[in-house]
């Protein structure tokens, strides 16, 4: 068992619930054992995760089994660095304010010290929490560090060529069922805004802007700036404010290296309020995280979820056949009051997941950035990513075509099942939680899904709802978003994010003084140029964009693309090239509406 285990300090507990002035030792001792069993409790996603990702070498099968997990822990090792620098500052400053206010008598009821004192010993539980999912899955990367030397010399087995025994089938069967027209032709999905729309898009888009630029106005007026609804777009982000500002993950589009400048810029913010962190969440439809929030939130609901649908139960707790319904569209319902995942309580999330779970979670209405990449890249940086851990060291295109005949089994499938793929009865409409599978099947439009009947079509290889599909995913990707990347122009991209979101600035400091030039060469003065920086803040903690998470060269399978493999890449991902084309659509008049301002003209 390589799960993780939990272990607890008794007088590291006592430590951190104080004295005994205004907690009794009977309430101390029920204060503890609730601590305790929330730590085991929120251990139990990531124990699961550890689990997962281990049991094959449990089981006496080949250690490169083990090895290829590698892949995904770099990903889950980075954002745990990231936590460990709020972890190390955050425990010592959350005890000192504990016996700050167990010291401070004047004027105090005890009632009030108490419940501030609860609050402070849950973050601090919480960071407790954070700080053994860190050191548990650090102790698990050691055992891959240690087996680096044994798969090498797997890889080296796994080296062998078949391209010469590839059989060449007809390619009129090939084609059945897959985005190809008439002509034998890719069907190309995209409509490009009529002139009125463009006008309109781009009007949308200065308003955009200037809602930013009115926000930092206000910001820097001392009487004005607590009436600021959108702080996200200051420098300064709201601790109280729940769901200010979100991001969309498409995997292997540059998502893990945007995540790293917001958390980055979240750790910034702690310093700006004397130690208070920003509530930032995740949601991710990697290791089922999604559909395990959606399970719990149709738990709360008395209901019963199947295919991303919930049902009402009937008196027997069975689901009601006629009785489907959508959380997010009943009044009678808080999804906030349950908090599901932590989604209330956060100030900012990112969600590697669809918009169909952004709605159900409450964020629709948020602002949102999400980044668009070329189909064609984004797949062949995901076969790259997962090479052996999902293809088995195949060739992509034969990847390709096994997805497009149903018959696709992932290479822990196939161990699971004990077979192979000749013996796999096709079935077309992969599992949403089948990533191997689905990531390679227009994924990117499938996550601007917002609309669940479409949503659960999406990843029927038939494609019997494609062109309904493309308009939605491109609908919602005009109207549902402040602002978008591409990740062919990630460093513009992120430029752009950070003039709408100037919190994601690379340096506070800087960033105020070229604010305060921006307003002066237009006659504005303002009462605070810092734009509500601390006097005498001095940003240390600069937030340069840096690139993680790279694809890997490959030692084995497609090591180059050629003609044929990138056209099935386009068979099974025409709606996201669409999507693609529509993003750079939006991208260019974005560039556009952010040359006007610099030149004066909006």
């Amino acid at each position: 068992m390589c799960g993780t285990t939990t272990t607890h300090n008794d007088a590291d507990v006592n430590n951190n619930l104080g004295g005994d002035e205004f907690v009794s030792e009977e309430e101390k001792e029920i204060i503890k054992e609730q601590i305790v069993k929330e730590v085991d409790e929120g251990m139990t996603e990531v124990s699961e995760e550890v689990e997962e990702l281990y049991t094959e070498g449990e089981d006496g099968s080949d250690v490169e089994d083990l090895i290829n997990e590698e892949e995904v822990l770099e990903e889950l090792e980075e954002e745990l660095e990231e936590d460990k620098e709020f972890l190390k500052e955050d425990h010592e400053d959350i005890v000192e304010k504990i016996a700050e206010a167990e010291a401070d008598d004047d004027g105090v009821l005890a009632d009030e010290k108490e419940k501030y004192i609860e609050e402070l010993e849950e973050e601090l539980q919480e960071d407790s929490q954070m700080e053994e999912g860190v050191e548990a899955l650090e102790g698990e990367l050691d055992v891959v560090e240690e087996l680096e030397e044994e798969v090498e010399e797997a890889e080296e087995l796994d080296d062998e060529d078949d391209s010469n025994d590839e059989e060449q089938g007809d390619t009129s069967d090939e084609d059945a069922g897959l985005n190809v027209g008439e002509d034998g032709g890719i069907l190309d999905y995209f409509t490009p805004l009529t002139p009125k729309e463009r006008d309109e898009m781009k009007e949308k888009l200065r308003d955009t802007l200037l809602q930013t630029k009115n926000a930092l106005r206000m910001s820097a007026s001392v009487e004005n700036r607590e009436a600021i609804t959108d702080t996200q777009r200051t420098l300064v982000l709201s601790t109280t404010s729940p769901k200010q500002f979100m991001h969309m993950h498409h995997m292997k589009t540059g998502g893990t290296s945007v995540d790293g400048l917001i958390s980055c810029a979240l750790r910034r913010q702690k310093d700006l309020h004397d130690g208070t962190s920003i509530n930032y969440g995740r949601m991710s439809e990697c290791g089922s995280g999604v559909h395990m929030c959606m399970e719990t939130l149709a738990d709360n609901l008395g209901a019963t979820l199947y295919n991303n649908v919930f049902y009402r139960n009937d008196e027997n707790g069975e689901p009601i056949d006629d009785a489907p319904f959508d959380p997010a569209d009943e009044t009678d319902i808080s999804i906030d009051d349950m908090n599901v995942c932590r989604s209330s309580e956060s100030n900012v999330m990112s969600y590697c997941a669809s918009l169909h779970a952004v709605r159900t979670f409450g964020w629709k209405n948020v602002d949102k950035i999400t980044v668009i990449r070329n189909p064609i890249d984004r797949a062949w940086s995901m076969y790259r990513f997962t090479l052996q851990s999902c293809y088995d060291c195949q060739q992509l295109k034969d990847v390709l075509k096994q997805i497009h005949d149903g018959t696709f089994v992932s290479r822990r499938g196939r161990k699971d099942d004990g077979g192979d793929n000749n013996e796999v009865v096709p079935n077309f409409v992969y599992e949403p939680n089948n990533s191997c599978a689905v990531q390679l099947i227009g994924h990117q439009s499938t996550n601007l899904l917002s609309s669940v009947d479409l949503y659960n079509n999406a990843n029927d290889v038939r494609f019997p709802m494609e062109a309904d599909i493309v308009h939605e995913a491109i609908k919602n990707l005009r109207e549902s978003f402040t602002w978008i990347g591409l990740t062919d122009r990630i460093q513009e991209s992120v430029e752009g994010f950070r003039q709408i979101f100037p919190f994601l600035a690379e340096n506070l400091n800087d960033a105020a003084k070229a604010m305060q030039e921006e307003f002066q060469s237009r006659g504005e003065e303002f009462e605070d140029n810092t734009f509500a920086l601390p006097a005498g803040y001095s940003d240390e903690k600069s937030c340069p964009f840096e690139h993680r998470n790279a694809g890997h060269d490959p030692t084995c399978g497609t090591t180059e693309l050629d003609d044929e493999t990138k056209e099935w890449i386009m068979k099974l991902n025409s709606r996201d090239m669409a999507v693609y084309k529509a993003a750079v659509e939006r991208f260019e008049l974005q560039m556009e509406v952010l040359q006007e301002y610099k030149d004066g003209t909006l």
